[in-house]
């Protein structure tokens, strides 16, 4: 009796999200970067963003210039269509940041920085803290070395208490931006960057900026008095959308805690900044928001500013 050729062909199993991180772990980054860009799609929704960071870093590192140009196109469709208020949105930034530094666009590195920090959570400010220090080591920014001294001071997380259920932010859909990433010139320095999220098993699920209504309604932030020479204020979210800022803003209103919307150019799109306050101290910005934006389930965060 003979048997067909392909009767019995042996079968290849398919590649997991398990598979991919052990390449990455193991440094074999080309194998990682091609194990991501297959399973990250199929990853739950709430995950890709992390998955596909994790993709962008492996083949930022697998040693050739079309590879790292590569990874920066992809590094840049992914920020162009993540919300601000996505979890991993500020690792995102603060990865092309880095990848600035490694070009030796040492001032664009500084603004994506910034960025990063503006639209980071106190849980991110360890990280932010070590790309701070490579960036300010290249380049000179006052503003970037104002905000990176924030960081050694995180405010509290606010608390997400299960009773209360928040107000509900819906996010506009963004469509993705056609972006020409610089050219590479020269082969980028095989150094690892700064680890941007935690873990890339598990990610944690995104929790947007957002106001639940509180047993006692809280005080009014302090505005009409004349802001110092050197005042500071609190950022209570960072958007891609404006009637989301808007949200937020009327909610803080029915509160009686008066806020307002900063416009923050950002290449092809605009950040809508939420800030309340002018404080003479950081101590007065932040025993404010624990006083009356943590009963709001807000975050917030202290800026210094001149």
């Amino acid at each position: 009796m003979t048997i067909a050729v392909g009767a019995f062909a042996q079968t290849t199993a398919p590649v997991t999200l398990a598979d991919a991180q052990k390449a990455y772990v193991g440094g074999n980054w080309k194998e990682a970067a091609a194990a991501y860009e297959k399973v990250c799609p199929s990853q739950p929704k709430e995950t890709q963003v992390s998955c596909n960071l994790w993709g962008v870093l492996a083949l930022s590192q697998v040693g050739d210039a079309k590879s790292f140009k590569k990874a920066g196109t992809r590094l840049d469709s992914l920020i162009n269509v993540t919300s601000p208020q996505h979890e991993n949105y500020a690792d995102l930034v603060m990865t092309r940041a880095q990848f600035m530094l490694y070009l030796g666009k040492y001032d664009r590195a500084a603004e994506e920085l910034i960025h990063a920090i503006e639209t980071s959570r106190p849980n991110q400010s360890l990280v932010l803290q070590k790309v701070c220090s490579a960036v300010l080591s290249r380049t000179k920014s006052d503003e970037l070395s104002e905000r990176c001294e924030s960081l050694k001071h995180p405010a509290a997380e606010a608390p997400k208490p299960a009773e209360t259920k928040p107000a509900e932010v819906k996010q506009a859909e963004v469509k993705p931006a056609e972006v020409k990433p610089a050219p590479v010139e020269a082969k980028p320095v095989e150094t690892k960057p700064a680890e941007p999220v935690a873990a890339p098993a598990t990610p944690a699920t995104p929790v947007a900026a957002t106001v639940s209504a509180p047993a006692v309604p809280a005080s009014a932030a302090p505005e009409a008095a004349k802001p110092a020479e050197e005042y500071w204020i609190l950022q209570l979210g960072a958007f891609g959308v404006r009637e989301n800022a808007n949200l937020l803003v009327t909610n803080l209103k029915k509160q009686k805690i008066s806020s307002t919307i900063v416009e923050m150019p950002r290449g092809e799109r605009t950040l809508y900044l939420v800030q309340t306050g002018h404080f003479s101290t950081r101590e007065e910005a932040n025993a404010f928001g624990e006083k009356a934006l943590q009963p709001l389930n807000v975050e917030f965060q202290p800026l210094l500013k001149k």
